[in-house]
């Protein structure tokens, strides 16, 4: 019997697998910046967790973020003295937060950033300009 050896077919296959395999491991992961990264200037970080209400001290924008993905949930310009209120109060709510983001919803961790009016990045911005992904509860 003649066993013919295949070394241009098999070293390729090999090195695919052992490429595929790193890809897998490490190329899936998340690049492990922080979403305040992203965020214009410097906000201040002024709460968190699964239930937020905080009450603005001036004119300015929140910026709600779920830190493990760095992504922006929402963005609202609030008068000083209104209350941001976030939580999410049904199993519909949760699920739709774990579809958008990827991960499980118990193991999120939200953070609350607050920009004051006078140092907001973005140019043209009127206290009544509102970005929203989701309207959640509110009080």
């Amino acid at each position: 019997m003649n066993k013919m050896n295949h070394p241009h077919v098999i070293v390729p296959v090999i090195v695919m697998s052992l490429l595929g395999g790193v890809l897998l491991v490490g190329g899936c992961q998340s690049s492990g910046r922080s979403a305040a990264v992203r965020l214009p200037h410097s906000p201040r970080l002024v709460g968190g967790g699964m239930m937020i209400e905080w009450r603005t001290p001036e004119r300015g924008t929140v910026y709600l973020i779920e830190e493990r993905t760095g992504k922006i949930i929402e963005t609202r310009s609030l008068e000083e003295g209104e209350v941001y209120s976030f939580t999410a109060t049904s199993v519909v709510q949760a699920d739709e937060l774990e579809q958008m983001l990827g991960i499980k919803f118990s193991r999120a961790h939200f953070q609350l950033y607050f920009e004051p009016a006078g140092e907001e990045g973005s140019a043209g911005e009127s206290p009544e300009t509102t970005e929203s992904v989701h309207t959640w509860s509110r009080s």
